[in-house]
């Protein structure tokens, strides 16, 4: 049959994908362990858009014959394309075993690495893809972005320099090199970085971007500079913050609530978005102000420095100890501020100078409980009116791992029944993954299966997943009576002590976050164990957490609690209200974030 292998060899060549499956096919209906009709129906069936097919065709021909590096190369691309990390990973090991002294099969191995959250060996197979191969630009650009994700910046801005040189039409190393220079302090050579790119594109909004930020950063060193300004007596101490200003995540929400505080208490500031022009519609943030250090509201990865300014960080991890890339990303920071002491000790455990390291906790917001926002009117997947409800619980979660959804919903088959009076009410991500549907339907299918019991038969689920307003997300927690979380870790969990502060009953782990603001006194706490970071129903690490531990809640104690509280045998409504709202307010967070400040001669 080399004949028919040969000719559909030609249909592929032109393009003719039906008539190579057709054709493979036919050969391996006589001759079923040809292994190179095997992988040219694999190469077709990926070409066709049938991946699953194409996965199964060229793991039979990697089976029959583990050294075919043909296969391997083509089923290594189909496991990336399908996102199968580990399972690409092995077969990439493998074919670099057969030949390696290949730069590109190194330096796609190192890709694939990267994205299980393994930065370190991904880094040292991307310096071995470039010095067996030194010539491409995607090689260096490659190294380039990996060393920003470890936080070897030094190492970044070569490498990508390496990158504009082998290729000085790219314009996406040109950005990534600003902004490495950026996260060095080099603020006039990013500026004339950037000003490159747009030269080759005036259109990369990136590089404008960055060019903006590299103004106001200019604009904020000069401030400084200015005579009879800073701490001296009687002058006026001002605040320069970066941070997500038009954001929807969390860290967007609490720079924002700084902010508002601090100008309300006619604290000088000058505020930089994250990406360097936007600024809030109702407010005026651009100009400078005097000011000692610029406070960065954001994950390490992003701050950026400026020259003759400290570089202050308030941040947050929510895991045992922060990854080793963090820990070179803050080598910079002259100041990281965490939330609580959980944070504190996450740094603490990956060797950050303890002296270099400060708690300021959030605040909540007790203005919001007073009515003002109606719940609003929901029907379950039954037709019932959710508020008729007695037992009404609410979750509101980014749709990834850390949040523990599985767990969530294992607890929940496991604890109710059809005929409960009760309702769960699950608001999931913002809207913006058009993969999510059919993602939480695998994650619903795997947990009915890991518990024996279909969702159909527990009570009814609610879900949202839409982008809501801060007055919609308000309206939405007053529709329950308990706020209940089964996360694997928190920084802060901001709704969760919002819904506190409204006054619903709490139900979390405990662990990280929670145990700053709440005790058995004012919530119901869920003992766990402290495990390593794993994906949902799998042994593969959360890639974030890669080699690092996170919190099991324990999932029969977790029952048990809603159990009590559904069936009645526990009618205690224990409200962390008046503890929450008296105790962590946005007035006393400022304050502390001041004094911080002002203890580390830093404002």
């Amino acid at each position: 049959m080399m004949a028919g292998v040969e000719a559909a060899s030609r249909l592929y060549r032109a393009g003719r994908m039906t008539e190579v499956i057709d054709a493979c096919r036919a050969v391996l209906a006589v001759e079923p362990g040809r292994t190179d009709a095997l992988n040219l129906l694999g190469a077709a069936l990926f070409s066709a858009g049938q991946d699953g097919a194409a996965r199964e065709a060229l793991c039979e021909a990697v089976r029959i014959d583990p050294g075919d590096a043909v296969a391997l190369t083509n089923l290594g691309i189909i496991l990336q394309h399908r996102r199968e990390w580990p399972a690409a990973a092995r077969a990439l090991r493998t074919l670099a075993a057969l030949q390696p002294e290949s730069g590109a099969i190194c330096s796609r191995l190192g890709t694939v690495l990267q994205e299980t959250g393994n930065l370190d060996n991904s880094v040292r197979l991307l310096v071995r893809a470039v010095r067996l191969d030194p010539g491409p630009s995607v090689q260096w650009y490659n190294l380039g972005l990996i060393s920003v994700l470890t936080g070897d910046f030094a190492a970044a801005a070569h490498t990508l320099r390496r990158a504009v040189g082998s290729a000085p039409e790219g314009v996406l190393a040109y950005v990534q090199l600003g902004e490495t220079l950026l996260r060095l302090g080099r603020v006039n050579e990013a500026a004339g970085v950037f000003r490159r790119a747009l030269r080759l594109d005036p259109t990369v909004s990136e590089a404008a971007n960055g060019l903006a930020r590299c103004a106001r950063y200019r604009a904020a060193a000069a401030a400084a500079q200015v005579p009879g300004t800073g701490s001296g007596t009687g002058t006026q101490k001002g605040l320069a913050v970066r941070g997500a200003l038009e954001s929807a995540t969390g860290y967007g929400y609490f720079c924002q609530r700084f902010i508002r505080t601090l100008r309300k208490r006619a604290v000088p500031l000058q505020a930089i978005g994250i990406t360097g022009p936007e600024s809030w519609r109702e407010e005026n943030l651009d100009p400078p102000v005097p000011a000692r250090a610029l406070v960065n509201f954001l994950i390490p990865l992003a701050v950026e420095r400026v020259p003759g300014l400290a570089t202050v960080t308030f941040t947050m991890f929510e895991g045992t100890c922060i990854p080793p890339a963090w820990r070179r990303q803050c080598a910079h920071s002259d100041l990281i501020i965490v939330p609580t002491e959980s944070s504190r000790m996450a740094w603490a455990a990956q060797g950050y100078p303890e002296d270099r390291l400060r708690v300021c906790p959030l605040g909540v917001d007790p203005e919001d409980s007073d009515g003002a926002a109606p719940a609003p009117t929901m029907v379950d997947p039954r037709g019932r009116l959710v508020s008729s409800y007695r037992h009404r619980f609410v979750n509101v979660s980014d749709f990834i791992p850390r949040k523990n959804i599985d767990g969530l919903l294992r607890v929940w088959l496991r604890s109710t029944t059809r005929t409960d009076d009760a309702v769960l009410i699950l608001k999931l991500g913002k809207g913006s993954n058009p993969a999510f549907g059919a993602e939480l339907g695998d994650l619903v299918r795997r947990t009915e299966a890991a518990v024996g019991k279909r969702m159909a038969d527990a009570a009814p689920v609610v879900l949202i997943n839409q982008f809501l307003s801060d007055v919609d997300m308000t309206g939405l927690i007053r529709a329950a009576t308990h706020y209940w979380s089964m996360s694997h870790g928190e920084g802060w969990d901001l709704p969760l002590s919002k819904a506190g502060a409204m006054g619903l009953s709490l139900i979390a782990p405990r662990h990280s976050a929670y145990l700053d603001y709440l005790d058995d006194r004012v919530a119901r706490l869920i003992p766990v164990a402290v495990r390593p970071a794993r994906l949902p129903y799998s042994e593969q690490a959360y890639p974030p957490f890669h080699g690092l531990d996170w919190w099991d809640p324990d999932e029969d104690a977790a029952a048990n609690i809603l159990t009590a509280i559904i069936r009645g045998g526990d009618t205690a409504h224990r409200s962390a209200r008046d503890h929450l709202v008296q105790g962590f307010t946005w007035t006393r967070a400022s304050d502390r974030l001041l004094a911080i400040l002002d203890d580390a001669g830093l404002r």
